[in-house]
C-alpha cells in the first residue's frame, strides 16, 4: 500500500513523515511499520529468525507556494494521483512564523475544492478527447455520473458505481475516488475537539495529535515509546496510530503466519477468502490451495500459546477455500503445485 501525505504549507507534513519513519525515512518518503502486539507476542513464543510486521509507504507532496498556485496546482495534483490512500494533514496550532491563526475547517474545505475541481477538469477533457475517439457506452455513462457528482460537489468515493463503471474510471486516477484519512496536527494540551470537523468529514476518519510530540516519541526505543506516549497524552506512537486508522479506512485486516523461520502479519482486504489470502503470500500457494489450518489469535493465547493444545481442544480448525478470513487468524496453508 502507498499513501500520499497532502496538506497546505506549514501544516506539519515533513514532521509527520519523520515521526512515521522512526529513523527509517529517506527525506520525504517513509516506510511505516504497522506495530502489532500480536506479532510481538508470537515472536516471543516462536523465537523465529525473522519477525515481519505489515507495512506501507508514505510520501509527502509539498504544497505549491501561493505565488505559483495558479500555474502549479494542476501539476501538483497530477503528481499525487495514483496513491491508494491520502493522508490529509490539517493545522490546528498557531505559529508566529505562519502568521494567520489555524483554521482547519477552512483548510479542509480548500483542499476538498481543489480535488473536486481537478477531477471535474479531467472529466471535461475526457469528453473532449471522446469527440475524436468515441467512448464505449459503459465509459460514457460512467463519466456522466462522475460529472454530475462533481458538479454537485460530491466526491467520487461517495458514488455507488457498479463494478464495470468503477473498472473504467479507475484509469483516470480521479483524486476524489481515493479514500482519505484526516490527520490533525494539534498543539500539546490544546483540548482539540474532533467534533469541529464533523460537518466536513463525509465518512473520513479524524486522527488528532501533536506531531511535534509524536516526533519526540519516535526517537525512542520501541520499549520506551508506549510509556512516553502515554505520559504525553498521545494515543500511541504515530506509526501505530496512523497505521491502525489507515487499515480501518481502507477496510484492511491482517492474518498471521508462524514458524521457526518467520512470524509475519499479512494485510488483506476484509472479506477475502482463505484461497485469496493465500495469494498474499505467493501465487503458487493460491493456485495449489488444498486447505487452511486456522486458529484465532485469542484462542491460541487462551490455550497457552501452544498449537498442540489448540488442536486437542478443537479450536484449530480445517477450513476450505471459501472460508472468510478474520482479523488475527493464525493460518497454515496446505497446498500442492
Amino acid at each position: 500500500m502507498e499513501a500520499r501525505i497532502i496538506g497546505l504549507k506549514g501544516c506539519g507534513k515533513t514532521t509527520l513523515v519523520a515521526a512515521l519513519a522512526e529513523g527509517r525515512g529517506e527525506g520525504h518518503i517513509a516506510t511505516v511499520h504497522v506495530g502489532d502486539p500480536r506479532v510481538r507476542t508470537l515472536s516471543e513464543i516462536f523465537q523465529p529468525k525473522k519477525t515481519t510486521f505489515a507495512e506501507f509507504k508514505v510520501q509527502e507532496a509539498a504544497w505549491p507556494e501561493a505565488s505559483a498556485r495558479k500555474g502549479e496546482m494542476e501539476r501538483y495534483l497530477d503528481s499525487v494521483a495514483g496513491g491508494q490512500l491520502y493522508l490529509q494533514v490539517l493545522r490546528a496550532f498557531d505559529s508566529d512564523l505562519l502568521g494567520e491563526p489555524a483554521h482547519p475547517e477552512a483548510d479542509l474545505e480548500e483542499l476538498d475544492r481543489e480535488f473536486l475541481l481537478f477531477d471535474l477538469i479531467r472529466v471535461e477533457r475526457a469528453f473532449e478527447r471522446a469527440k475524436k475517439a468515441p467512448l464505449p457506452d459503459i465509459g460514457k455513462k460512467a463519466l456522466v455520473r462522475c460529472q454530475e457528482a462533481l458538479e454537485s460537489e460530491t466526491p467520487l468515493r461517495e458514488v455507488d458505481f457498479d463494478a464495470s463503471q468503477l473498472s473504467f474510471i479507475r484509469g483516470y486516477q480521479f483524486l476524489t475516488l481515493i479514500p482519505q484519512l484526516l490527520l490533525v496536527n494539534t498543539q500539546s494540551e490544546s483540548g482539540w475537539d474532533d467534533g469541529r470537523l464533523e460537518p466536513l468529514t463525509r465518512g473520513r476518519q479524524v486522527v488528532a495529535f501533536p506531531f511535534s510530540d509524536a516526533l519526540e516519541v519516535s526517537r525512542l526505543s520501541a520499549e520506551e515509546q508506549d510509556e512516553y506516549a502515554a505520559a504525553l497524552g498521545l494515543p500511541g506512537p504515530a506509526a501505530e496510530v496512523v497505521a491502525r486508522a489507515a487499515f480501518s479506512q481502507l477496510g484492511l485486516i491482517s492474518f498471521l503466519t508462524t514458524g521457526s523461520d518467520e512470524v509475519r502479519a499479512w494485510p488483506i482486504r476484509k472479506g477475502e477468502t482463505a484461497r485469496e489470502a493465500a495469494g498474499a503470500i505467493h501465487s503458487d500457494i493460491q493456485r495449489g490451495f488444498i486447505r487452511a489450518e486456522v486458529v484465532p489469535f485469542t484462542d491460541f493465547m487462551s490455550h497457552g500459546g501452544n498449537m498442540k493444545a489448540c488442536r486437542d481442544a478443537g479450536v484449530l480448525r480445517i477450513e476450505g477455500k471459501d472460508y472468510v478470513v478474520a482479523d488475527g487468524d493464525i493460518i497454515n496453508f496446505r497446498f500442492n503445485v
